[in-house]
């Protein structure tokens, strides 16, 4: 909606976005995916293809931002982690969005898959949101959606960089991060009683 290209690889063998099949309130398609992927074209590709990789190659040589949320390590097998993609195109700014962040940060979480819901919870979210003896996740995705405002501004931020500077970078976020972030206050008035 704001001008810039957005293309979505989905994966070749007819499997795509699982939210596709969430529900068919929006004109037979589903609602949150019509929501989250309005404006963007879609492009299947196998990426153990040498033919797709290189496609997708092409495709990076002359984007400015490539965004990832593959399970983890599996951009980095493929060849498209942030490291390996920032060396070959310097002037990419790339966004890896896990579920706990990098293994730095996150230890042992790194390796795991997040959902919303339990990221929620592990966030300590769900505790505000319901009674002491019975918490209650927030009714949207809130996880997912709160990770992607903080990718988005990341990237504002970074496309101005890279146009002053000729430069990309790195940004790694994560949905837990991003609702720890939100938890900030609660947790201060928790830790004050």
């Amino acid at each position: 909606d704001a001008g810039a290209r957005v293309i979505k690889i989905e994966r070749r063998d007819g499997k795509g976005d699982f939210a596709r099949g969430y529900d068919r309130f929006a004109k037979g398609q589903s609602a949150y995916f019509v929501w989250v992927n309005r404006g963007k074209e879609s492009l299947p590709l196998d990426l153990k293809d040498a033919a797709d990789q290189a496609l997708l190659h092409r495709i990076l040589a002359r984007a400015d931002v490539w965004v990832q949320n593959m399970a983890p390590g599996a951009a980095e097998r493929s060849g498209l982690g942030s490291t390996e993609l920032r060396r070959r195109y310097p002037r990419l700014i790339t966004c890896d969005i896990s579920g706990y962040g990098d293994a730095k940060a996150a230890g042992e979480y790194h390796e795991m898959k997040a959902y919303d819901m339990l990221v929620q919870a592990e966030s300590g979210l769900s505790t505000l949101t319901g009674r002491p003896d019975w918490p209650t996740r927030v009714g949207v995705s809130v996880a997912d959606i709160a990770c992607g405002m903080y990718c988005h501004a990341a990237i504002l931020e970074a496309l101005f960089h890279l146009r002053q500077t000729g430069q990309g970078c790195a940004i790694d976020t994560s949905l837990f991060g991003a609702l720890a972030d939100w938890m900030t206050v609660p947790l201060q008035h928790y830790e004050a009683v």
